[in-house]
């Protein structure tokens, strides 16, 4: 995928940084990722203590959100930052990003006026916008195939035009600020979580749903040296870039990467469970289609005490919401091992620490 360029800047350390917006992990290091990672067990404990001050954040939310939303808006607030929330499309006008376009159809801005603008006005810029849509109970539809929408041309667009970072709070490739939250959620209830055993199971659901967080959690405990087990059944295989760079940082960490549909022996031995719901890629578009097919899934990928059983006294994650006793029964949320909460919490941590650091590269604008 085309990276947005970056530019080099001296931070306070002395460091020679560059100058990047946070639209994906890719373009980071794994010495970087673990950088981040203390800064926010650091700020976290109050060992460290941002100063937000005189900052100002737009978050513009194409799609639902309440974690994001409110960990980004807590996070700002309680540092002395300010927040300001925005739905495109509702609070706003339209936005086109395409060049060449003739706006004389739905789109009334472009980003080549808006990404300015507000960069004037702020200090930072979030954007959560995926192309699948998934608010009908039961219902998912799209505009686009999964190879066009791969590439979140929005968002590159808009990182292109604007003057001050721009963070990825879920587009249609990946959910970074999710991946950040996870690598400190592990490292945090499993000690040092190298050669561990991390499974990344898929979860039946009466609907499709968007790729992007299990790409990066399959990323998160990659580069964390883990042993990581993608189990998911036949067809339901993730991109293969995500999956090559998963597989390049696990190795260069000590860890492994293996994809099953062998569920006994992918919870055996695990110390990490993570469930996730998403649509398969060959079904991408064909949403019916998909639920007719995998109807017959739905028994044996629910994460339930059995299967839990069989692990390590392993941890149970999930990125929430949840749809109980379709994704994971009761006693599994209910029990002394989840830690969904203590990982949703980790969404407001983690992102401080990126903000802190957005900040401190782009202080010379």
């Amino acid at each position: 995928m085309e990276r947005v360029a970056a530019q080099p800047v001296q931070s306070r350390s002395g460091k020679t940084r560059l100058k990047r917006h946070f639209l994906t992990t890719l373009d980071r290091t794994l010495p970087e990722l673990r950088e981040l990672l203390e800064r926010a067990r650091r700020i976290k404990s109050g060992a460290a203590k941002p100063d937000f001050r005189g900052k100002a954040m737009a978050l513009l939310f194409f799609n639902a959100s309440v974690r994001t939303r409110v960990s980004f808006e807590s996070g700002l607030a309680r540092f002395g930052g300010h927040p300001i929330h925005v739905q495109p499309g509702k609070e706003t006008y339209v936005f086109e990003h395409r060049d060449g376009v003739v706006m004389d159809g739905p789109t009334q801005e472009h980003v080549r006026e808006v990404a300015p603008v507000l960069s004037r006005y702020v200090d930072c810029i979030g954007i959560r916008k995926s192309d699948l849509i998934t608010t009908g109970a039961t219902t998912a539809e799209v505009t686009g195939s999964w190879n066009e929408l791969r590439g979140d041309d929005f968002l590159k667009a808009f990182a292109k035009h604007a003057t001050v970072p721009v963070v990825n709070m879920e587009s249609n490739f990946e959910h970074p600020c999710q991946e950040l939250a996870d690598r400190l959620t592990l490292a945090e209830k499993l000690g040092d979580p190298r050669g561990k055993k991390y499974v990344l199971t898929w979860a039946w659901h009466p609907k499709s749903l968007p790729l992007a967080t299990p790409h990066s959690q399959l990323l998160s405990a990659a580069a964390l040296g883990m042993r990581v087990v993608h189990l998911r059944p036949p067809g339901y295989d993730l991109d293969p870039e995500v999956v090559a760079v998963a597989r390049q940082r696990a190795e260069a960490s000590g860890g492994s990467l293996e994809i099953t549909d062998d569920v006994d022996a992918a919870y055996a031995g695990a110390h990490a469970v993570c469930a996730k719901s998403y649509g398969g890629i060959g079904w991408y578009g064909r949403f019916d289609d998909e639920r007719r097919d995998k109807a017959a899934l739905r028994p044996r990928w629910i994460v339930d005490a059995d299967k839990m059983g069989r692990t390590a006294d392993a941890i149970f994650m999930h990125c929430l919401p949840i749809r109980r006793n379709v994704k994971a029964t009761d006693g599994v949320l209910d029990g002394s091992r989840s830690v969904v909460v203590d990982q949703a919490e980790n969404r407001l941590w983690a992102q401080v620490a990126l903000l802190e650091q957005l900040f401190e590269e782009w202080r010379a604008r």
